[in-house]
């Protein structure tokens, strides 16, 4: 078997192993009202490519620690990234009918339910972390604080503002810094949590936030990209393609993702192997 399809396999294995913890992370039926419990699973367990918390797990396991040490921080972290497209999808926010090919959790649960959800996920995320089994209490605490702050005034809920708001700017420094808020805090947060599950020191990190940084910002140009029907049919939206040609955006994701590369090779021989993971694990064509 070639270094591909070990890598592909090995993503497969750990988005699975990831599945099945969401699963039995959720509260028990009868510990909350099932229609909000319903709706929870309905926002959580739709097929995803699950890229943060996979994320978390590879950058765990690439600093010594196994994976189910880091899976309650990994879990964690989806649950936010769940919360968050929950709230962007309401008709206050970016008002979307769909999301990974179904309704819209507001469109199939109501919109007060939505809210809900939204709050309970995120809430759940903390608690998830606090009851972490095999993570010391300082760094619990720290994933904690680190949620707080990539969900806080300065990361998603920030981003989400300065989308309702419109950009300032059309060229590649206020998109880059608005995609950094929705998107790329998230990537940070994700290699963050697995460095701290893994007790790693500060060495690595600086090389793991500048390419969870350079990715974050690569994958929503892909994403962009994607996008271009919305455009076309004139929805508004904040897309790089309003201010960008189609070519200047592939060449920006291709950039972003040279850069990411570097910074995996700049941060020692233990992060180079991740390096095998990312087109795969950023391939489009399946939900984010």
């Amino acid at each position: 078997m070639d270094g591909f399809a070990l890598e592909r396999d090995a993503l497969s294995q750990l988005r699975s192993q990831v599945e099945d913890a969401l699963e039995m992370l959720l509260p028990e039926p009868g510990a909350t009202c099932s229609r909000l419990l319903d709706a929870m699973r309905y926002a959580l367990l739709t097929p995803g490519k699950r890229i943060r918390p996979i994320l978390a797990l590879l950058t765990a396991q690439h600093l010594g620690c196994p994976s189910h040490r880091a899976m309650h921080a990994a879990c964690a972290l989806e649950m936010v990234h769940a919360a968050s497209l929950v709230l962007d999808d309401l008709p206050c926010m970016d008002d979307a009918d769909t999301r990974r090919g179904q309704p819209s959790l507001h469109r199939r649960f109501g919109q007060d339910i939505a809210v809900l959800t939204g709050v309970a996920l995120l809430n759940e995320a903390y608690n998830v972390i606090a009851e972490a089994p095999g993570i010391g209490e300082t760094a619990r605490l720290r994933m904690i604080g680190l949620l707080a702050r990539t969900v806080g005034p300065k990361g998603l809920v920030s981003g989400q503002v300065r989308d309702l708001g419109g950009l300032s700017g059309t060229d590649r420094e206020a998109f880059s810094e608005l995609h950094h808020e929705k998107t790329g805090v998230l990537f940070i947060a994700a290699v963050e949590m697995g460095a701290l599950a893994a007790d790693a020191d500060e060495e690595p990190l600086e090389a793991l936030r500048i390419f969870a940084q350079e990715l974050g910002l690569a994958f929503q140009a892909l994403d962009d990209l994607t996008d271009a029907d919305e455009l076309a049919r004139g929805r508004s939206c904040a897309n790089m393609l309003s201010a960008l040609s189609l070519e200047d955006v592939r060449r920006e994701a291709a950039r972003r993702l040279d850069r990411a590369k570097g910074a995996l090779r700049l941060g020692g021989p233990a992060l180079i192997p991740i390096c095998g993971y990312i087109d795969l694990l950023i391939a489009r064509g399946a939900a984010p």
